[in-house]
Order: structure tokens, then C-alpha cells, then sequence
């Protein structure tokens, strides 16, 4: 499994590394441009993510908008991309605003508030585990 990690936090995105590190290989990105380009790159490398943990606010560009660049990239080369890359959403805030918006407008597989917990997020791996293995290649 490839997965990106974007978090503007040093010590959050060491910890998130930590925590996600056995599930497949790790790729950072320190805000929602960085994520962007990355997500974008990996595609035309032809090895694209299989999901995104990403922070919603950060500077240069939020989550929520990085993530919604993301899925009209998905949109536009859908023939390149065998299935969307499940987003994982996470915030200090619990604005239900983001909630919605990372839900209907993002479609992110899951939201997280902060203090992230390592049990919180491997409940989560598990369910894209099973989601991963249900959608085909």
C-alpha cells in the first residue's frame, strides 16, 4: 500500500509515519500544494496512492481544498486511475462544516480530530483494508 502523509507538524507527521509505516510505504507532504503535486506525480509514475492521511489545516492550501484538487484530477484521467485514492481527514478543530465537506464535497473515506490515537487510526486501516480488498483493481 502506498500512502501519503500530509501534515504540517513535524512531530504529527513522525508519529502518523510511525503509526502507518506498517501498512505500507510512507510519502510526506508538508501542506495541501505539496499534496497536490505528489498525488499528481505518482500518478504519471504510474504508481499512484492508495490513500492519503491528511491534516485540514495547514498553510499554502487547507486539506479540504488539496483534497478537492485532488479528485478533479482523478475526474479528468480516470482512464490513468484504477479506483480513487481513499483520504483520511484529520483536524484539531471539530467544525462541523469540515465534517460535511469532507464527507459530501471530498469524499473522504474517514475524519479524525485531534489528538490522533494509534488505535483510532489502525480501526481505521483495518476498514480499508477490507474496502481495498472488496474494490477491484
Amino acid at each position: 500500500m502506498r500512502i501519503l502523509i500530509v501534515e504540517d507538524d513535524l512531530l504529527g507527521m513522525k508519529y502518523l509515519r510511525s503509526i502507518l509505516e506498517p501498512f505500507g510505504q510512507c510519502v510526506m507532504a508538508v501542506n495541501g500544494k505539496e499534496a497536490v503535486q505528489a498525488y499528481c506525480l505518482a500518478v504519471e509514475e504510474s504508481a499512484p496512492f492508495d490513500l492519503i492521511f491528511m491534516d485540514i489545516m495547514m498553510p499554502e492550501m487547507n486539506g479540504l481544498d488539496a483534497l478537492e484538487r485532488i479528485r478533479e484530477f482523478e475526474l479528468y484521467n480516470a482512464h490513468r486511475i484504477p479506483r480513487g485514492v481513499l483520504a483520511v481527514m484529520a483536524t484539531a478543530t471539530s467544525d462541523s462544516q469540515d465534517v460535511v465537506r469532507a464527507y459530501c464535497c471530498c469524499s473522504a473515506f474517514a475524519y479524525l480530530v485531534k489528538p490522533i490515537q494509534a488505535p483510532d487510526v489502525e480501526r481505521i486501516m483495518e476498514r480499508i483494508a477490507q474496502e481495498l480488498s472488496l474494490q477491484p483493481l
